[in-house]
């Protein structure tokens, strides 16, 4: 495998994030949407303008992930249960779901919407790395379900375009599975390993899929950017001007240009200061273009 180092890679935005994450393309808005889990914060940039606002949510809105809502605003999953939320108006974020009610230090975490409007998110302990973590699929009418259980740190969810395959990763666990997808059921059966990183230092993280099928996923701790063929496979390794990127997502009007987010967690003074990209935005070509984010049904 050839690291590829010589791409020209943008700082779009010097956000300084602590735990940034959930990049999401807006084609009504042209606005690339982020969040800082630990602020928390809602974050925006325009990048033909290049205009960057941020948002600070209530401390109770430790958001893990987000998707834009077809009607408007977006669905937020938090350390105190999904919420429907708009930040164009005044009114308070709305709870809609709690599925991990009554088990203390659980939050959710990496979500995202298939092309029926259905959004699934995975759950964990926010301090501790046990495998209490659960996969839910929430449908357009507010209805929760838990599907899977027994992960760690719930990341990667993404389909393949024929909508055949759903993928999941348990970053901390190090593996990639990918299942059978039922679209009209939203149903997933014959899990199956598709990538084993264990006992190497990148561990899989954010995950999007491109309009060729292949999955872009970001190493945490390795600080590269992996392109995976459908079998698994290796196809590209980009090595990123971060140590700990954490997301990726096309974008831009033609979805041609790959965002990424990255953390600064736990980064010392002296860290941030031989890595000042860490917690920013990046952009980068990557000579393929990506596919719509569905947004959230209800």
């Amino acid at each position: 495998m050839k690291t590829e180092t010589d791409l020209h890679i943008d700082c779009v935005v010097q956000s300084a994030d602590i735990l940034g994450e959930v990049p999401r393309w807006c084609d009504r808005s042209q606005r690339l949407w982020w969040v800082d889990v630990r602020r928390p914060a809602l974050q925006y940039v325009h990048p033909a303008t290049g205009r960057y606002a941020a948002q600070r949510l209530h401390p109770d809105l430790v958001t893990g992930s987000m998707v834009l809502r077809e009607s408007a605003g977006f669905v937020l999953a938090t350390g105190s249960g999904i919420y429907l939320y708009d930040p164009t108006t005044e009114l308070p974020a709305q709870r809609i779901a709690h599925p991990e009610d009554g088990r203390p230090g659980m939050r959710l975490n990496d979500g995202k919407c298939d092309r029926r409007g259905r959004f699934w998110v995975g759950s964990m302990h926010d301090t501790q790395r046990d495998p209490v973590g659960t996969l839910y699929r929430l449908d357009a009418d507010h209805t929760c379900t838990a599907m899977l259980d027994g992960f760690v740190l719930p990341n990667s969810l993404c389909w393949s375009p024929d909508d055949k395959t759903m993928y999941f990763a348990d970053t901390h666990n190090q593996v990639l599975w990918a299942f059978d997808y039922d679209l009209d059921a939203g149903a997933i059966s014959n899990r199956r390993v598709l990538k084993d990183w264990t006992y190497q230092i990148g561990r899989p993280d954010g995950a999007t899929v491109d309009a060729e099928g292949f999955l872009w996923i970001c190493m945490v701790a390795s600080g590269q950017l992996m392109r995976l063929a459908p079998d698994g496979r290796i196809d590209r390794a980009i090595q990123l001007p971060v140590t700990n990127p954490t997301c990726p997502a096309f974008g831009g009007e033609r979805l041609d240009r790959l965002y990424i987010t990255s953390h600064s967690q736990r980064f010392t003074p002296e860290q941030q200061a031989h890595e000042p990209l860490a917690g920013a935005l990046l952009a980068l070509d990557v000579g393929v273009s990506g596919l719509p984010e569905p947004r959230f049904a209800g």
